[in-house]
């Protein structure tokens, strides 16, 4: 187990662990020293069993437990699947069960009870206290924004100035995609501040970033995410319940892609509504954002799936070829050897019917040559054969059959 980062089943089950055994026993399972298993519980937020605890238990005492704080703050960077708990192993899911239509279907019974609970107990609160820092840098850097485009167009009237101005102001930097009038401001500060900080407690968390110059912002959830953008719909307007105010209605967008087929996208949008405004759809927002995670983490194991096959499928079948390609050498080293050895025997059977004339010549000169060259010829024809091992003078060794055949992959 790596206690760095552990999920939280495994942080439960070493609570367990600690207060069945004492400390010095449940260490050596992990192979480290009580004190290091002590370190790491402190660090997890695992309560401890105090001095004389034991020798309590052992008298017969009844000694309270206390109960296993829940994983928050930086706690979270620790700690995995505190909130997610996912039905078992995905990858060992069937094809049919992970594709199925039924909501946060890869999710236990416990976690969709829990989502659905949190989801319906979310509530945009009238006023903004404690705002989240991505709330506070965006205010921050709003302002800076606009205080460095006025300086900007003041000395705009000179150019060499305006370069002078210019390098005293940095880029901008990533902010949330807020694109409202000041009249929403606040409201769209206390939607997306609910938000984050609810996805966040739900295990989910968000990234902050810049692309081309545009401010962007994504959700992560279930290892999906989702782009989003609170925006104004364009000549639209609401009243505002704190006033008689008209204000334009707003509009919260979510945008998300398979990371393998980028063709296949979820859209997700909420707009206010006379009788239901952003305020009250939040709860209802964040529900969604779990069951589309579902969907694309589900879609995404399945295209993994698919590739694994076609990769597996690849592999067989440059097996196969490499099975055929080898048989057809074999075939061809058959081929050869069977011709090679079927001239080695036309030669034999040629030179012994020469043999049989030579001795009818007269010339003993003649004679001579000839029986020297019925020996080359026989020296050839066992050069030839495959089932022989030869080696000339001028041609080198034979290639003998077994040699051949030992030498095939």
């Amino acid at each position: 187990m790596d206690f760095r980062n552990i999920t939280q089943d495994e942080r439960e089950a070493i609570y367990n662990e600690v207060w069945t055994d004492p400390v010095t026993i449940v260490a050596k399972r992990y192979n480290m020293s009580d004190n290091g298993l002590r370190k790491h519980c402190r660090r997890l937020w695992i309560p401890l069993p105090p001095n004389g605890y034991w020798a309590r238990v052992k008298a017969g005492q009844k000694v309270p437990k206390p109960e296993l704080p829940k994983v928050r703050g930086e706690l979270k960077r620790h700690v995995s699947n505190y909130f997610i708990k996912f039905r078992g192993d995905i990858d060992q899911i069937t094809d049919a069960e992970l594709m199925s239509e039924e909501e946060l279907s890869l999710l236990t019974e416990e976690t969709r009870t829990l989502i659905r609970e949190t989801c319906s107990q979310i509530q945009v609160k009238s006023q903004l206290r404690n705002p989240h820092d991505l709330i506070t840098k965006h205010k921050e850097e709003i302002a800076y924004r606009k205080k460095r485009d006025r300086d900007l167009q003041q000395a705009s009237f000179n150019s060499d100035y305006h370069e002078i101005v210019k390098r005293k102001y940095r880029d901008n930097v990533g902010i949330l995609p807020i694109h409202v009038s000041d009249a929403n401001i606040n409201r769209a500060y206390r939607i997306l501040d609910t938000l984050i900080h609810a996805i966040e407690d739900m295990e989910g968390y968000i990234q902050v970033g810049q692309d081309s110059g545009k401010d962007k912002a994504n959700f992560t959830v279930m290892h999906s995410n989702l782009c989003f953008e609170l925006k104004e719909e364009k000549s639209k307007k609401r009243s505002s319940p704190e006033s008689t105010e008209i204000l334009p209605n707003m509009e919260l967008s979510f945008l998300a892609k398979s990371w393998f087929d980028h063709e296949f996208k979820y859209s997700l949008e909420y707009k206010d509504k006379n009788n239901e405004p952003l305020e009250d759809q939040v709860g209802n927002i964040i529900y969604d954002i779990f069951a589309v995670a579902n969907k694309l983490l589900a879609l995404e194991k399945m295209e993994e799936r698919e590739a694994h096959r076609k990769e597996e499928e690849w592999k067989r079948q440059r097996r196969l070829e490499k099975m055929r390609n080898g048989e057809l050498e074999e075939v061809k080293l058959l081929q050869q050897a069977a011709s090679d050895w079927d001239n080695a025997q036309k030669i034999r059977r040629f030179t012994d019917a020469m043999e049989s004339i030579i001795s009818q010549v007269a010339d003993e000169k003649q004679q001579a040559k000839l029986v020297r060259w019925l020996k080359w010829a026989r020296d050839k024809a066992d050069w030839l054969d495959p089932l022989t091992e030869n080696e000339d003078e001028l041609l080198g060794k034979s290639r003998h059959l077994f040699d051949l055949i030992n030498n095939l992959d």
